[in-house]
């Protein structure tokens, strides 16, 4: 390992004083190689009756965690960051640290950890049993290492692009033709063709050959993919290295541009709404989220061709991507202002309905736009029963992740200032186990009213959605309660405005 790097995380994790989060994070460590090893037993052990249909979908699977990996570190500039660039700007710190932090760091996303479980536990169904299926799994792992660094490597050299003169021009000009080709295919429903042309099929049949005793097929595929890893290795090094010479890459690039000064608002909470709405939109990092999370999950429900009973589990998923873009530290859309906010004579409440109003609104327009995207080629018009378990668990997955995140904020504030694209509202670790938290409890609740979609009865989704949401409802008043207390607004102040 780079001894920098390795320098850096145990600095990081002497950062985390409390021996009950250690216990925490090394749990969370642990659980990525289990779960994955009991995927592959899962596969195993699976029925082979749909056998032959997962085959020919795999090419599918395969391609999407492709398109996630390279995805991801593109919307944050990069890839996750260990330090932010301002406490490390004393110190020699290489690109290769950099880059090598930002590989490191790739398992802290739930989406791709969640990839790599389902993909090896697919692969293993797709092979048969056997121990041979050891060989199919080494494909799977060689496959993912080789996406995740090509990810890597390309985000590195978009960033650098992005940099230069014309560069954000032309990026744009990119994603503009990519996103119309994309729609071209859709519209003209060639999807199917193009998944057939897809060169993933080739790895999937090098990890069937290796399954099934065809040695010859199995290296020749696992020696190319691990070839094609250390390519883009190096050459994403050489990237993050160009990258960081560029001029211009910094954190105040933001607060060199022009703003139009907006009319004042009538009255304190629209005025508070108004701040706290242009702090969100003009963060690098809360905008590409945002553009992601209405963009992304609705397009690849639209392809996918959703029923939906099926789409019932989107919104949970979406509505805990959008309260991880900053509602699990709200407070920190104030930054270092939030001192000279606190020491105005307003009424304290006025900044929480605020800030509660905030990540409702983000989660809200993140399932809505998904909804609807994904309503587009949902088939015929949904039961009474679907669009009742629809639209509550919409409700429900949005109050349920506001009421976390407010409770959140007030107990565990961190210091973030959101001016560059890779910068998140908590650390690394901190934002995995929120991911973990958030999509864990959504999910639970999109898989039970996926359940009384089902149902003739379409009062069940509004009886179960009932309680659940009094129950959030009592967890974001309880916080504001907290908040109205001196002692939590001084702890919550301190924490965003100094750290």
């Amino acid at each position: 390992m780079n001894r920098q790097l390795r320098h850096l995380l145990l600095l990081r994790w002497h950062m985390v004083r409390c021996p009950r989060a250690r216990r925490g994070f090394l749990a969370l460590a642990a659980l990525i190689p289990l779960l994955s090893a009991a995927a592959v037993a899962v596969g195993l052990l699976a029925p082979r009756g749909r056998g032959f249909d997962l085959l020919l979908l795999a090419p599918t699977a395969y391609l999407s965690v492709a398109v996630l990996a390279v995805l991801a570190p593109l919307v944050v500039g990069g890839g996750n960051e260990l330090f932010p660039p301002e406490q490390l700007a004393a110190y020699p710190v290489t690109a290769r640290t950099h880059y090598a932090a930002s590989l490191a760091l790739t398992p802290l996303n739930l989406a791709w950890t969640t990839q790599l479980i389902a993909l090896l536990g697919l692969t293993s169904y797709v092979s048969g049993g056997g121990p041979r299926v050891v060989l199919a799994c080494i494909v799977c792992l060689s496959y993912i290492a080789m996406v995740t660094v090509c990810g890597q490597a390309l985000a590195w050299f978009v960033v650098g692009l992005r940099q230069r003169p014309g560069g954000r021009t032309a990026t744009w000009a990119l994603a503009a033709v990519i996103a119309s080709g994309g729609l071209a295919v859709l519209l003209t429903d060639r999807t199917t063709t193009l998944l057939d042309a897809s060169p993933t099929t080739w790895v999937v049949i090098g990890a069937a050959d290796g399954a099934a005793g065809d040695y010859s097929g199995w290296t020749t595929v696992t020696v190319t993919l691990l070839a094609a890893t250390i390519a883009a290795f190096f050459l994403g090094r050489r990237a993050c290295a160009w990258t960081l010479r560029q001029p211009g890459r910094g954190h105040g690039d933001s607060e060199a541009r022009a703003v139009r000064r907006r009319r004042p608002a009538t009255g304190l909470l629209r005025e508070q709404l108004a701040v706290d709405r242009a702090s969100v939109w003009r963060s690098p990092s809360l905008r590409r989220g945002l553009l992601v999370l209405g963009i992304l999950p609705g397009g690849v429900a639209a392809v996918a061709g959703l029923e939906w009973s099926s789409l019932v589990l989107l919104p949970g998923l979406v509505a805990a991507g959008a309260g991880l873009l900053f509602g699990v530290n709200a407070f920190c859309l104030d930054g270092s202002g939030a001192v000279w906010l606190a020491s105005l004579p307003a009424d304290p409440r006025i900044v929480f309905r605020a800030k509660t109003r905030i990540v409702a609104e983000v989660c809200a327009v993140a399932v809505v736009l998904t909804v609807l995207a994904g309503s587009t080629r949902a088939g015929s018009l949904p039961t009474a029963a679907e669009a009742a378990a629809l639209g509550c668990c919409a409700l429900v997955t949005i109050a349920r992740v506001v009421a976390t995140c407010m409770q959140l904020s007030l107990t565990r504030p961190h210091r973030a200032d959101l001016r560059g694209p890779r910068d998140t509202p908590a650390p690394p670790g901190v934002m995995a186990a929120y991911s973990l938290r958030l999509a864990a409890s959504t999910t639970l609740l999109a898989v039970l009213f996926s359940v009384t979609a089902k149902s003739d009865e379409w009062r069940l989704p509004l009886l179960a959605a009932l309680p659940l949401l009094l129950l959030s409802a009592r967890r974001v008043v309880a916080s504001d309660r907290a908040w109205q207390q001196a002692e939590t607004r001084a702890h919550v102040v301190t924490a965003v405005a100094t750290g």
